[in-house]
């Protein structure tokens, strides 16, 4: 069976992320969130959100009955940016066996946004797919109101990176923090959640249904957990589909599953584990005497 219609799709979809928000999963701040019923309010602060440096989930990706590709997404550490606390979020995605044989996929997402209300302020796109491999920075300027986006052909060194400047609201996610801050959100069956996202170019407001409240078995474990769909096609993302993402009902909100439904079939996410990797020494609470 012919793979490369599945691995074309690898970077309109952005596996790593649709594995996470959701990002595309999948996938904002301090500006209100609207739900069907009432306004839920923003003004988050670092003691209420159900994430902690050192998270790291994987995933398995695969399409139809094949295997494509792991995902991973890990909460690496709090640092500073634009002089600001900001949690920096490494995302990859990588294709395995014989779809890696066909055309091999390498692809790093970084993303920092702010610690306090979980708005983006700059996300790293490291593209390797087949013979294509490109760099794409896209930095949120808040004061400005500005998304700034430098792309290199990474082939071609020799080039200039091409900048664009795009106008932006006070507070925005990108398709990897848009995740976390979904996690934050007091979620029930039958509400929406509305927030702006920026991938570098217009800025779209996405709307995030809860559907229902369901059990999913996945290699990692089973979960109850709440069935999302994010409405990304026809707007963020340009190709016709679904995308579907289960987020546990309990206090970590853990992304545990996640499915896309396009012309080619299914690609599905499933998590494998959810651990921690070791903390910087910095960010350590201290010892107990």
């Amino acid at each position: 069976m012919n793979s490369f219609p599945l691995l074309r799709h690898v970077h309109k979809l952005h596996l790593a992320v649709l594995a996470g928000f959701a990002g595309c999963w999948l996938l904002r701040m301090a500006v209100p969130a609207w739900t069907a019923a009432a306004v839920q309010k923003a003004g988050l602060t670092t003691s209420t959100v159900p994430f902690e440096v050192g998270e790291r989930f994987t995933y398995n990706v695969s399409w139809k009955v094949f295997d494509a590709g792991i995902a991973t997404m890990t909460l690496a550490e709090k640092t500073f940016l634009q002089s600001e606390e900001t949690y920096r979020i490494n995302a990859t995605v990588y294709s395995t066996g014989i779809v890696s044989a066909l055309f091999k996929v390498v692809d790093v997402f970084e993303s920092f946004f702010q610690a306090r209300d979980l708005c983006s302020r700059r996300i790293t796109k490291k593209i390797q797919e087949g013979r294509r491999h490109r760099e794409t920075v896209v930095t949120f300027d808040a004061r400005a109101r500005q998304a700034r986006m430098e792309d290199r052909d990474l082939n071609r060194p020799d080039l200039p990176p091409k900048r664009t400047e795009s106008p932006l609201p006070s507070c925005v996610q990108d398709v990897i923090s848009a995740l976390y801050f979904i996690r934050t959100k007091n979620l029930r069956v039958g509400e929406l959640v509305q927030f702006p996202i920026n991938d570098g170019g217009r800025t779209y407001d996405v709307t995030v249904e809860i559907q229902a409240q369901e059990e999913v078995r996945t290699p990692a474990g089973t979960f109850q957990a709440f069935r999302l769909e994010p409405k990304v096609f026809d707007g963020l993302f340009k190709s016709k589909g679904r995308l579907f993402v289960w987020v546990t009902t309990d206090a970590a909100r853990m992304p545990v599953q996640l499915k896309a439904k396009i012309n080619i079939g299914t690609i599905t996410a499933a998590l494998t584990q959810a651990d921690r990797i070791p903390v910087p020494a910095h960010q350590r609470p201290p010892s107990k005497l």
